[in-house]
């Protein structure tokens, strides 16, 4: 088994799903720096499924003392970085039936500060922004149905772009995510409203952008696949024209999904099932919003925070 032919098998699976280049080409980077360190280190391994957990580890090792041409270490980002790329990478090889176990299972990611989730939009916010994307046009349909799916569903630009027309129940409501990250699947649901935007899409619109045989469910007015790129060039128009001054992005109708349905009081464990997050760490961010909000409302609100002390 050729390792540098799985590598390049495995980009050509990547851009396949739509990824941005800049993200393929950022996996492929810290991949070779894998492979080098195989090389160098352990010259006698030529087939991936000989790469075990303790070369893993020692690769851990390497990436913490690893220093660039100003004498500076990686950061722990970069590092966290380098390690979740390989960790996709193994679990993709398994996946395929390419390697028997995953060496990099067992690997911690190294911790990170929490991030700040900024820019999200109000429940008003929202609304104005979706019902300003009105019309009977084909661009107008497209556009509503995408942004109704995205703040209904949770789901990340690079799902959307990928979602195929069989994937999408109509009757249930449900969409089906073939390549969520870490290469998961899963089920998501959404509401009554996103399903009359996506009915019209589908039969008003999706035959006449779409060329006959194509399975993708959305594409760009060219009829060219949709990517995570253009989906949010689309997402920074509308929320443009809806007068919104926030940084808009396609994450921030995933994060006001779920801040959204927390403040519905929401069960976080269906929170984290519907964003498929791995670890319910990563959905317990939005509780800290929510918490934040209630605090803003208590000090505004209570009785005795009106009194002069």
């Amino acid at each position: 088994m050729n390792i540098e032919k799985l590598l390049y098998e495995y980009t050509l699976h990547e851009k396949r799903m739509k990824l941005a280049p800049s993200t393929v080409g950022d996996h492929e980077r810290t991949l070779l720096l894998f492979l080098n360190f195989i090389k160098a280190e352990y010259p006698d391994i030529k087939d991936l499924t000989d790469v075990t957990k303790e070369i893993v580890r020692s690769y851990e090792i390497y990436l913490t003392a690893k220093r660039d041409s100003r004498g500076k270490t990686m950061s722990r980002e970069r590092r966290r970085k380098h390690l979740s790329n390989l960790k996709l990478f193994f679990r993709y090889l398994q996946k395929m039936e390419k390697v028997y176990r995953d060496p990099t299972a067992a690997v911690a990611l190294p911790k990170l500060k929490e991030s700040v989730i900024k820019d999200l939009l109000t429940i008003d916010e929202m609304d104005s922004l979706l019902k300003n994307c009105t019309g009977h046009s084909v661009h107008s349909l497209r556009d509503r149905a995408i942004l109704e799916l995205l703040y209904s569903t949770g789901i990340r630009a690079s799902e959307l772009c990928t979602l195929r027309i069989e994937d999408v129940d109509l009757d249930e409501r449900i969409i089906f995510i073939r390549y969520g990250k870490g290469l998961k699947e899963r089920y998501v649901p959404y509401g009554e409203s996103t399903r009359y935007w996506l009915v019209r899409y589908i039969e008003k619109v999706r035959p006449l952008i779409l060329s006959e045989g194509e399975n993708l469910l959305f594409c760009t007015m060219r009829g060219t696949p949709l990517t995570p790129d253009s989906l949010l060039a689309m997402v920074k128009k509308r929320a443009k024209d809806s007068g919104i001054k926030k940084n808009i992005t396609t994450h921030t109708f995933r994060h006001s999904c779920a801040t959204h349905m927390l403040k519905g009081r929401a069960d976080i464990r269906y929170v984290q099932q519907q964003l498929g997050h791995r670890s319910i760490c990563t959905t317990e961010r939005y509780l800290k919003v929510e918490i934040t909000d209630l605090k803003e409302v208590h000090s505004r609100c209570h009785p005795r925070e009106r009194e002069e002390l």
